[in-house]
């Protein structure tokens, strides 16, 4: 996609939204959108997503996310049981 210049003049930026009523849709704006100085240029790359998958997605991302976590403690847990094992 070649680099397009809008209100601002600064050139947009290809984002994906995670948000549940978008999820992995993706958009083009101002390199500031949701800052302030924006110049307010929005505009959707994707179509909009059926209603299933606006269920669907974000019960995914939660469950990734869940997961995530438990990794990251299962992580930091076994840091923690070599640290003991060393000290012993």
């Amino acid at each position: 996609m070649d680099a397009q210049f809008y209100y601002c003049g600064r050139p947009g930026n290809l984002t994906t939204s995670w948000t549940v009523s978008n999820p992995c849709r993706r958009f083009i704006g101002c390199q500031l959108y949701g800052k302030d100085g924006a110049c307010g240029y929005f505009m959707w790359v994707d179509p909009p997503m059926c209603a299933r998958s606006r269920v669907v997605i974000p019960g995914l991302l939660r469950s990734l996310r869940r997961l995530e976590a438990e990794v990251k403690r299962e992580k930091k847990m076994k840091m923690f049981m070599v640290m003991a094992l060393i000290s012993t």
